[in-house]
């Protein structure tokens, strides 16, 4: 699994988290409302271990509920703890978001170097996806 990868996983549980701060759901619901967070095809199985996992440390209840179409499904709702937790995540990630802000800002500067930077150099090149961000950043 790319680095990219295994550090988007690392933030579901806050973005679940907010997910049913705002309103419970159940696993598959889930999933699919964490299209909105740039996961389109988030691994279910990932998604159900983890909100299991975020049981055990009680930050999420669930319970079965009948529904009107199918079987009945496990709906998972945040708990106090949960709630908590989430506020502390707030707080954690705000303080990263400014940390990422400035490097991203300070990333879109090196596109000013010579053409000896790597950014400019055939081995280097950006992709036209990169230079796209680069360019909405400098806006």
């Amino acid at each position: 699994m790319p680095g990219h990868e295994v550090e988007r996983r690392a933030l579901l549980t806050p973005v679940l988290l907010l997910l049913l701060a705002e309103r419970r759901g159940h696993g598959y619901e889930l999933v699919r409302r964490l299209g909105a967070f740039g996961w389109e095809e988030a691994e279910s199985a990932h998604v159900y271990r983890l909100l299991r996992s975020m049981e055990k440390c009680g930050e999420v209840t669930s319970r079965w509920c009948a529904s009107a179409s199918g079987p009945a499904r496990r709906v998972y709702a945040i708990t106090p703890q949960g709630a908590m937790n989430l506020a502390l995540w707030f707080v954690r990630l705000g303080e990263l978001h400014s940390a990422l802000h400035l490097f991203l800002e300070r990333y879109v500067q090196l596109e000013d170097v010579g053409d000896e930077h790597p950014l400019h150099s055939g081995h280097g090149e950006l992709s036209s996806g990169h230079g796209d961000y680069i360019r909405r950043m400098r806006r």
